[in-house]
């Protein structure tokens, strides 16, 4: 996008925004006052992070009632998941074998990150899920969040792990993945990094102007309905600038030579509109370096981009006709078909890009034959389309890291 058209639609926003500006926001979109900062010391215990975190949900968001309840809080709590006792014993210091972190993306929950949780701990992983401060509360709680305070989560959700455990892990989606990748540039003690969908580059032009558009608005395109329970529909501007930052920060760390050469889990979608797939790639080849690294790459078979020789890269397929699904989107990567919330069957359909179009979002939420896939030109300009918010390859996906995790024990 030229300077020129970045001015005209900063306009266009500044102009939005003043209309809306003349009433009152909802409170959703208000900050709570309770959710910005990270407000633990290395010394909390996990539990009592968890049970403190209950009480600002409970307190700041203004939608829960008792048909709800147990669904916002399940999703949005930040979690640990202990392994069969049984199976893998604690050892005489009383710490497991190994520990994972797990990190959510950007205007996410922990939600994003339970299936992946559950497989570690039948893995005999002790697995930690964090909160990302702004997060899990209301989308304004994001207005004046920094990515500084997303970095202390990270460390804290790190220092307490490894009170817990004597190989540590991390793994992470999208915002986490970066988050995932920062730490281990710093903590030599960090063994692995499983990483989905890693904002290593956002793909959007609105990135790099985040930080000047702040100046004029505070959202990014129209109020949504925020009726998901795991995820926040409504964007700030001011979210899109932290994640900018954190990429900066793994640019100038490359830049300045480091690399990261323990093993690298990486899936991609090559059709992903949220992060830079192509920068991801170029990471993974240039500065993730060792031999037990493997990048799994969806993409359409006519898609030039997923042709690389580099071994450690596996091209999946993801064009299924017959299921009338188009590619993988950037928020399908983590999710199991039979997940109850964003699975095939699930009781959420995202179709937020039909805001304005009542005869789209209409077909959207309640057509059963139609397309799913990412929110691409090309797909949009094709047909009606639903994003995809599920992997109908997750089995596979899992077999592929089943095959890491063993090359990591030998």
């Amino acid at each position: 996008m030229s300077r020129r058209s970045i001015v005209l639609c900063i306009m266009l926003l500044v102009v939005s925004q003043f209309v809306a500006g003349c009433s009152t926001l909802p409170p959703r979109l208000q900050e709570s006052g309770l959710n910005s900062r990270f407000a633990f010391d290395d010394a909390t215990p996990f539990d009592e992070y968890i049970r403190k975190t209950e009480q600002v949900i409970r307190t700041a968001r203004v939608d829960i009632h008792k048909g709800n309840e147990a669904d916002i809080m399940s999703a949005n709590l930040p979690f640990e998941l202990r392994p069969d006792e049984s199976r893998y014993a604690m050892n005489a210091n009383g710490r497991y074998e190994k520990g994972i972190l797990l990190i959510h993306g950007l205007s996410d929950s922990p939600y994003f990150m339970r299936a992946l949780a559950r497989y570690f701990q039948e893995k005999g992983f002790l697995v930690q899920s964090i909160l990302m401060p702004g997060h899990g509360t209301v989308p304004g709680d994001l207005l004046r969040v920094t990515h500084q305070e997303w970095v202390r989560a990270t460390e804290y959700g790190i220092r307490r792990l490894k009170t817990q455990a004597n190989h540590l892990y991390m793994g992470g989606f999208s915002t986490g993945g970066a988050l995932c990748i920062l730490e281990a540039l710093r903590d030599p003690e960090i063994k692995g990094l499983m990483l989905f969908a890693p904002a290593v580059g956002i793909k959007s032009p609105w990135a790099a102007a985040a930080d000047f558009m702040k100046s004029f608005t505070d959202w990014l395109g129209d109020e949504r309905d925020d009726v998901d329970y795991a995820k926040y529909e409504s964007f700030t501007v001011n979210a899109g600038a932290q994640v900018y930052h954190l990429t900066q920060q793994i640019d100038a760390a490359f830049a300045a030579g480091k690399r990261l050469t323990i093993p690298v889990f990486m899936v991609l979608s090559a059709e992903d509109i949220s992060v830079d797939s192509k920068k991801a790639v170029g990471a993974f080849k240039t500065h993730m370096t060792s031999g037990k690294n493997v990048l799994m790459l969806y993409g359409k078979p006519n898609n030039n981009f997923v042709k690389d020789e580099d071994s450690r890269i596996i091209f999946e397929n993801s064009y299924f006709p017959e299921e009338r699904i188009a590619d993988f989107s950037h928020i399908s990567l983590l999710i199991p078909p039979d997940d109850r919330h964003y699975g095939k069957n699930g009781d959420y359909r995202s179709c937020l890009h039909y805001q304005g179009d009542k005869e789209k979002r209409r077909a959207c939420l309640h057509d059963q034959n139609v397309w799913q896939g990412e929110l691409t030109k090309e797909n949009l300009k094709a047909r009606t389309l639903r994003r995809l918010t599920y992997n109908p390859r997750y089995d596979e996906m899992i077999k592929a890291l089943d095959h890491f995790l063993s090359i990591l024990e030998k």
